[in-house]
């Protein structure tokens, strides 16, 4: 048994049938921008033209499970078809002992990702903003961990404990110990190898004191510890104020070209981007490399849309009744522009048409 109490070792973890990309986002502390990277990582993937599974773990919160069902919603109201994921959601064991509650978790997550697997080209793991058993499980079965950190030291913790007077790191921390330990086992369960890749997120624009010493410290962690550094998202209002409408800035981006388009938006996806090329899939640095060799063919004026607003992928099946997309779609979009950025969103009366735009692009 474990410091954190969990006796993972001495039970054998059951491989699933089928081997999709199973990729956690895991940290043991809240409010670090996992479902958010999470929901943005999901519809990158399916706007790719994969299929896509979706687990969350957190039976308390559901943020991701919260924020595909307010996607749907917008879909079934506005009768535009926009594309999701697979969706689970682990409950936590109603058994009192140990051992049983345990056992319990294991074998339903197990299940769920084995079943996702051999439906989806890609698994992705939510996890909740706390040490819990499942998540430790999920992590076992990951073929990519990205773990969003705030870039501040508050949240360095999470890694290492630092000396805040030197700036040496003095020791890795428990959630580092665990993924650690999971690598291990991995390999030593069938040779396979865990990729842990830590986003810094909401950086600042401004080459302030503290960036420069996580640049530091967090290079110093990437050689200590095993992982990669990737940049993660800037402290854009419109990555928090699309959860109501469960969209994403892609979901905006793909809507037109026009009205409601701010440079916010821009560089939103721009970062969102980023990410892809930093995980280093395969698959996906193909599809990538594919769509924008088609776009290139095409002649499109922005060659750098490499992320497709049509997918291959199943869409939502909107029976609800047809009716004008411009009236909720279209303030939706428009509401999150302005709040977004102030000094660029054009103006609202613009929204009709890029409603009509995202019904065009459905159709």
């Amino acid at each position: 048994m474990n410091e954190t109490g969990f006796s993972m070792g001495n039970m054998p973890v059951i491989e699933p049938t089928k081997k999709a990309h199973v990729i956690v986002l895991g940290n043991e502390k809240g409010g670090s921008g996992k479902t958010t990277t999470c929901m943005h990582l999901v519809v990158s993937l399916l706007r790719l033209g994969f299929t896509v599974g979706s687990i969350d773990i957190d039976s308390r919160q559901r943020s991701l499970s919260r924020y595909l069902e307010n996607r749907r919603q917008t879909s079934l109201k506005e009768n535009v078809p926009l594309p999701t994921s697979q969706h689970m959601v682990i409950q936590k064991s109603p058994f009192n002992i140990l051992q049983e509650a345990e056992e319990d978790e294991r074998e339903r997550l197990t299940k769920a990702i084995s079943r996702l697997s051999a439906a989806n080209d890609f698994v992705v793991i939510d996890s909740p903003g706390s040490d819990t058993y499942l998540s430790h499980v999920a992590h076992a079965f990951a073929d990519t961990v990205i773990t969003p950190i705030n870039d501040s030291f508050v949240d360095l913790d999470v890694l290492a404990t630092v000396d805040g007077q030197t700036m040496k790191i003095i020791k890795p921390s428990i959630y580092s110990e665990m993924v650690w330990e999971q690598k291990l086992q991995r390999a030593k369960r069938d040779g396979g190898s865990i990729e842990w890749i830590v986003m810094r997120n909401r950086l600042s624009n401004i080459d302030a004191k503290n960036k420069r010493f996580m640049t530091q410290v967090t290079g110093d962690l990437s050689r200590r510890i095993g992982f990669r550094v990737a940049p993660g998202f800037s402290e854009r209002v419109i990555f928090r104020e699309m959860f109501l409408q469960g969209l994403t800035v892609l979901d905006i981006m793909a809507s037109g070209k026009g009205g409601g388009i701010s440079m916010s938006h821009v560089a939103a996806r721009q970062e969102v981007r980023e990410l892809l090329k930093t995980l280093r899939i395969p698959l996906v640095d193909e599809r990538i490399a594919k769509s924008r060799s088609d776009v290139e063919k095409e002649g499109v004026e922005d060659s750098e849309d490499v992320i497709p607003s049509t997918t291959a992928a199943k869409p939502v099946e909107a029976k609800a009744e047809a009716k004008p997309a411009s009236e909720t779609l279209a303030q939706a979009v428009a509401a999150t522009s302005s709040m977004a950025s102030m000094s660029s969103v054009a103006s609202v009366s613009s929204a009709p048409a890029m409603a009509a735009k995202m019904v065009e692009l459905a159709s």
